[in-house]
């Protein structure tokens, strides 16, 4: 079970009776962009903790495949923070190489499995809190995902499993076959982004009891720099709700626009510096008024609701 706790009072979102995970997570895709040494990364990850952000989001293709190596290498000499922590990490994309043409999805139980078991000792853990297909395949063999997945929990190796950037017909085809509980599914959401709330994804997620993981909640950064009309619109309404809920930033207004969703959206930050997973872990604690929500939403679309 998870124990993991950070000094901030911040309120945890359980997933399983197994785990349950910060409501915001730290994701390490660009780790290798910020040039950190490896006890300037040790001291990366015990802020996070001291803020209330203890849930860190890995994937084995991250920086090249070089990213869960320095991670594992950096806090090798402080094994205390593992139990302090919730992993997760994402498998199936395979990267063009020397011996790869072009890149593709591989969801077959033997990619699967040594993939994870890859994350494991590079990690330098005995195990993921989390295990997600990072993105669904078009030759998915659900039967070979349920073998996987059953391996690795009879092993101890993965508490709990999800998925990653799926729409409804593959958690459909899923289904069929795997008879783990999936907990999260991993997609992208934001102020300027709407495709998953548009298409039915996260009301599917809420429907299942899923909570969806959010990447690029803040677009990119596009709600700061982007000159598009909708992203003008959008900035200029969330610097009018940041003054009527006493926030900051609007990038603080952002995360509390996904913390005020009912499907209980965990937003993924990939900042390095302090200031800004505070404005995260700040920014989930406010809850808008439904006509705060609409009215940022609204900004994106151009037009009023039906």
């Amino acid at each position: 079970m998870s124990t993991a706790e950070g000094t901030r009072n911040v309120e945890r979102i359980r997933l399983s009776k197994d785990v349950d995970v910060s409501p915001v997570a730290l994701g390490f895709w660009r780790m290798l962009d910020w040039n950190l040494s490896n006890r300037e990364l040790v001291r990366l990850v015990e802020t996070a903790l001291d803020l209330g952000i203890t849930t860190l989001d890995h994937a084995d293709v991250y920086g090249n495949y070089k990213v869960e190596a320095a991670f594992g290498d950096a806090l090798a000499g402080r094994p205390d923070l593992r139990s302090r922590v919730e992993i997760i990490s994402k498998a199936t994309i395979v990267y063009p190489s020397e011996t790869v043409h072009v890149k593709y999805y591989d969801t077959s139980a033997q990619w699967l499995v040594s993939q994870v078991e890859r994350s494991l000792r590079l990690l330098r853990t005995d195990h993921l809190d989390l295990f997600l297909l990072h993105r669904p395949s078009p030759l998915m063999d659900p039967y070979e995902v349920a073998k996987a997945f059953r391996e690795l929990k009879t092993a101890g190796k993965v508490l709990e499993f999800g998925v990653s950037n799926f729409k409804e017909h593959d958690l459909h085809l899923l289904e069929v076959a795997v008879d783990v509980p999936l907990v999260v599914n991993q997609v992208e959401a934001s102020v300027l982004q709407h495709e998953n709330f548009d298409d039915g994804t996260i009301q599917q997620a809420q429907r299942r009891g899923m909570h969806p993981i959010i990447w690029s909640p803040l677009a990119g950064g596009r709600i700061f720099t982007s000159g598009d009309e909708d992203a003008l619109r959008v900035r200029d309404v969330l610097e009018t709700v940041r003054t009527e809920i006493g926030a900051a930033t609007i990038d603080e207004v952002a995360f509390a626009w996904l913390a005020s969703h009912p499907a209980g959206l965990i937003p993924i930050t990939g900042a390095c510096e302090r200031e800004y997973l505070e404005r995260a872990i700040t920014g989930v604690t406010y809850r808008l008024t439904p006509e705060q929500w609409f009215w940022i939403w609204t900004a994106r679309t151009g037009h009023k609701v039906p």
